[in-house]
């Protein structure tokens, strides 16, 4: 990529050429690589500060084991194959499932995609999140793959919804 030398004030020049320039390369990576009723993959991680300066830096659950580090928290979409399409970046104090809400959004009023199966990690679509932004969507647009806790497993197998055969 031609970018051995770079120090990191140019790595940051770069950053900010690149900000104001976001939100149209993810679209444009959007129209390319997402059509409609396809599967979009979601995951959140996050990423912890030494300092003090970062605005959206807050107390949070940390990934990194790094007790009493401010962090963020990022929630990244791919498609099927894992081709990052979109990022974005939240307060470091927001729960995994709240970063949902604003990707339903996007993928729906920016990128204007009209079905898509969601799959993402069971502490993104939860219970709580699937009858939020699922169930009750009158137009079903929106499904989801995620897995399940044991005690959820346990629970069909007693109802002999499912066989584990």
């Amino acid at each position: 990529m031609g970018i051995d030398g770079a120090d990191e004030d140019e790595l940051y020049l770069a950053m900010d050429w690149l900000l104001p320039r976001q939100e149209s390369i993810e679209n444009n990576l959007a129209a390319k690589h997402l059509a409609s009723s396809t599967l979009v993959l979601y995951d959140v991680s996050s990423s912890y500060f030494e300092g003090k300066t970062c605005p959206l830096a807050r107390y949070g659950y940390n990934r990194d084991g790094k007790r009493g580090k401010l962090q963020i928290v990022f929630g990244l979409i791919c498609d099927a194959e894992g081709c990052p399409i979109a990022i974005e970046v939240f307060e470091g104090n927001t729960a995994d499932p709240t970063t949902l809400t604003n990707q339903i959004a996007k993928l729906k009023e920016r990128f204007g995609l009209a079905k898509i199966i969601w799959v993402g990690a069971r502490g993104i679509i939860s219970s709580t999140t699937i009858q939020k932004h699922f169930h009750h969507n009158q137009e079903r647009s929106f499904d989801w793959i995620s897995a399940l806790r044991a005690t959820q497993i346990r629970s069909l197998v007693e109802q002999e919804s499912i066989q584990l055969s």
